[in-house]
């Protein structure tokens, strides 16, 4: 099965690496299931367990899978649900930190806008899927969100409503359009002169902006993603050891 990649003299474990790669992307695997063992990736593509351990080692390396002792190894889904939490951390009455519910306010078609279009690596004429969400916790505005996705991809989105999405979107992206979430890069911005509808914000109010890429495990950018809190809500921590 590796034949095809003789002439572009790639080492054998790196051509193991891509076919299962091609694989996770092109089967809708399911991070619960587990993949083949070593031996049977071996015997699948004629090479010796070794090739396939460093192959498989390399994804691990790379964030796609995920070994677990005596169950296998996994499609791995990175917990993004932290990732914005880490700079708006909300306290309820108790003084305990408060994980945010996302609610969809609006998702329509829009036609393409270039400066997006060009984000996502699709043509300025391409459509898009256009979402506004909210990040609340105990019927407060933590962060208000602006959402573009390449309607190519997200098709079945055209025909929902707000009320149809689950709490958590990028689950929701592989269940509903098979577009699974690999990777990200944020860059976070303080702003001025900016209000938004949701938060109630004047412009004299400085805001945070967190701009987000989200990739599949191709590399591509599927998603980008515009997101909002007041400045006052921010905070930042690490632990220097």
């Amino acid at each position: 099965m590796l034949n095809n990649f003789k002439e572009f003299k790639m080492p054998r474990y790196e051509q193991v690496r891509w076919h299962i790669q091609t694989l996770l992307t092109e089967s809708k695997w399911d991070e619960n299931t587990p993949l083949p063992t070593e031996q049977e990736f071996a015997d699948k593509y004629e090479v010796s367990v070794g090739t396939v351990r460093k192959a498989v080692e390399k994804l691990v390396e790379d964030g796609v899978l995920i070994k677990q002792q005596g169950k296998g190894t996994f499609l791995r889904r990175p917990d993004f649900a932290s990732s914005l939490l880490r700079f708006f951390k909300f306290r309820d009455k108790e003084a305990s930190y408060v994980t945010p519910t996302g609610v969809i306010k609006k998702i329509t078609v829009i036609d393409g806008i270039e400066d997006i279009n060009k984000k996502l690596n699709i043509s300025k004429n391409k459509a898009l899927i256009y979402i506004e969400r909210l990040r609340m916790a105990e019927d407060r505005v933590l962060l208000s969100e602006k959402i573009w996705l390449p309607k190519s991809r997200f098709q079945a989105f055209a025909t929902l409503n707000p009320e149809d999405f689950e709490n958590l979107l990028y689950p929701f992206y592989y269940t509903k359009c098979g577009q699974f979430v690999s990777s990200a890069v944020e860059t976070l911005y303080f702003i001025t002169d900016h209000s938004d509808d949701y938060l109630g914000n004047t412009k004299q109010e400085n805001l945070v902006k967190v701009c987000r890429i989200a990739k599949n495990l191709e590399g591509d950018p599927i998603e980008y993603r515009e997101s909002y809190g007041l400045a006052e809500k921010f905070s930042y921590e690490i632990n220097i050891i």
